[in-house]
């Protein structure tokens, strides 16, 4: 199980590294938000062949749930009207922990009681809210970390609640990195659980949220 989570973690830092590369121009250093926001994608993106041509890109800070504190790394999400792709770099993660990456998805958030959406638009239903994982990983030594996803619209394989993503191009996107305890090792059934389940491991350790990032329409 631990050799297969190593090669995944290795097959993603590749994917990121080359979104990294083509999308460079969103980290000028000195960007604003807005103009950040507002980056299409380049010609060499476009060899990525998605359904539809200039996704929308945009780059965001990873803050620790706790305190607000900005979490060196950070998020970068491409829309187009078929599909998400996101990639999260983080740190500061506790080492050994399993640390699981979702995307919660507020697929109508015209109709959130505030902007950004919170937990509390969770019980209304206009707002058709979705939790979506895509990896898990135990952390090393360093506290660092890496995810990447590709979610297709209605594609609900690894939803946890809701109908998955539904308006790419209109939906609040939120990244958040989530804590299930120690890595419990000697039980494989348990780990896989702590890897790809939103309570995986939970009890017997204690789960939480840790570290999130918004995109807004």
């Amino acid at each position: 199980m631990i050799k297969r989570t190593v090669i995944s973690r290795l097959i993603i830092l590749g994917c990121c590294l080359a979104l990294a590369v083509w999308t460079a121009p969103a980290f000028t250093s000195g960007q604003s938000q807005n103009e950040t926001e507002q980056a299409t994608a380049s010609q060499d993106f476009e060899s990525l062949r998605l359904p539809t041509p200039n996704p929308k890109i945009t780059t965001r800070q990873l803050t620790r749930i706790s305190d607000g504190s900005v979490v060196r790394g950070g998020t970068i999400l491409a829309r187009n009207r078929d599909s998400v792709f996101a990639t999260v770099h983080t740190s500061g993660l506790t080492p050994g922990e399993a640390v699981t990456s979702w995307f919660g998805i507020f697929n109508n958030p015209r109709n959130c009681a505030t902007r950004p959406c919170t937990m509390a638009d969770f019980s209304n239903p206009a707002v058709e809210v979705s939790i979506v994982n895509f990896g898990g990983q135990i952390i090393g030594l360093d506290g660092s970390a890496t995810y990447g996803a590709f979610l297709k619209v209605g594609d609900t394989s690894g939803a946890f609640i809701g109908p998955g993503l539904l308006n790419p191009m209109k939906a609040e996107i939120h990244i958040v990195t989530r804590s299930h305890g120690p890595a419990i090792l000697n039980n494989p059934e348990v780990l896989k659980q702590q890897l790809s389940m939103l309570n995986g491991g939970c009890p017997p350790n204690a789960c939480a949220n840790v570290q999130e990032s918004i995109h807004q329409p």
